[in-house]
């Protein structure tokens, strides 16, 4: 159960449509009474968690100063006000009508949200950033030590970002989409630092491979 509590939303979900579509819940699927057991288990914690979310949903939208301030925020977007987020200490405003991030003290300075990768969930959005220059930063392949005021960057996607936008261009219903995504007043890209990243395994691969280079061409010339 411990373990559970420290899944992604997206596991989560992956994990029951598997339990279903596969009819994992049947003993006769099963190669021992253990398996079956736990898996019997597993859709329980499954079933809890979702009723657990639904219910936050629910209060959410029932208490009177969630909504006032729900209401409030939405008639602030109404009025033309574009959503702003936090990077790294540097204020960003969402432009999802441009598909771009501005600086919002000099926006002549954007990111498209074109040059963002996606997390394994499609949840969020990923970009190297470097906090000293406010832009991008894309990794050379030849890396052989961490770049300087660089982080990795987890970005919320559109749905979170900016759910106003989103529901004007697709045409959908927006009272029933801020139910799932209420607009969210203060936006934070979550800091992810560099040795919890892929590159600390770029950068040894990279030093091992310059460093069998540096021996040939030490052979090379001991001929």
């Amino acid at each position: 159960m411990a373990e559970f509590k420290t899944w992604h939303e997206q596991d989560i979900i992956q994990m029951d449509n598997m339990l279903m579509q596969n009819h994992r819940l049947s003993p006769q699927s099963h190669k021992s009474w253990e398996e079956y057991i736990a898996n019997t288990f597993l859709k329980a914690l499954i079933n809890d968690y979702e009723q657990e979310r639904l219910e936050k949903i629910r209060i959410r939208m029932e208490d009177p100063v969630q909504q006032q301030k729900a209401a409030e925020l939405l008639k602030i977007r109404q009025s033309g006000k574009l959503p702003h987020i936090d990077f790294a200490g540097t204020d960003f405003t969402v432009d999802w009508r441009l598909r771009q991030m501005r600086e919002t003290e000099q926006p002549w300075k954007n990111i498209s949200f074109d040059d963002f990768e996606m997390d394994d969930y499609g949840d969020n959005y990923l970009c190297f950033f470097n906090t000293h220059m406010h832009e991008l930063y894309i990794p050379p392949e030849n890396l052989t030590e961490f770049p300087e005021h660089v982080v990795l960057l987890e970005i919320p996607n559109e749905l979170k970002l900016d759910p106003f936008a989103v529901a004007r261009e697709y045409g959908a219903d927006l009272s029933e989409l801020l139910r799932e995504y209420p607009i969210t007043e203060n936006l934070t890209a979550k800091v992810i630092p560099l040795m919890e990243t892929g590159l600390p395994a770029i950068i040894e691969n990279n030093i091992r491979l310059q460093q069998q280079r540096n021996e040939e061409i030490r052979q090379k010339r001991g001929r």
